[in-house]
């Protein structure tokens, strides 16, 4: 009896640090391209992505502008997790990089940055047609965006003066 306790409590010692290690990995976000998102749609659908783009101002949407081609196309818009019903599971990082990218946009600055977040689609384009991809009809308040982050944290933070025409 006292040698099956000992062996149980070694095998817990250390099955637990590797169960936790495997679950680290799978909760590791997945680097892509706003146009990988629209392309593979149901590939992210749900998972934790990370993106670099520019914010667009207006209902805070980003953009990658890429010079490479893309076959579909759809507009993403960022939420704060407390913005969504239900709640995701994860809350906003507010560190010193969130606090730069705020000030950096407040100052009216073109700003790049690397987002990380739950990835959410509802459509995307392709060939000049709506393609519906998830059950939701759209995002934003007037259901005009496509797909979404729900953002856990930004990083990699680059502001450059915005030039007008």
């Amino acid at each position: 009896m006292r040698v099956s306790c000992c062996f149980c409590v070694l095998l817990l010692a250390f099955y637990t640090p590797i169960g936790r290690r495997h679950t680290d990995q799978q909760s590791a976000p997945i680097k892509a391209t706003l146009c990988e998102l629209a392309e593979h749609p149901e590939q992210y659908a749900g998972k934790m992505v990370t993106v670099h783009a520019s914010e667009m101002g207006k209902d805070f949407w980003i953009e990658d502008f890429t010079n490479r081609s893309c076959s579909s196309w759809t507009q993403v818009i960022v939420v704060y997790p407390d913005q969504i019903k239900p709640a995701p599971g994860f809350d906003l990082v507010r560190d010193d990089a969130f606090n730069k990218f705020l000030e950096e946009v407040r100052n009216g600055k073109n700003v790049e940055a690397t987002y990380e977040g739950r990835f959410d689609v509802a459509y995307v384009w392709r060939d000049h047609k709506r393609i519906s991809v998830g059950t939701d009809k759209g995002y934003g308040k007037k259901q005009e965006y496509g797909a979404r982050i729900v953002l856990r944290s930004i990083s990699e933070v680059v502001a450059r003066p915005r030039y007008h025409k």
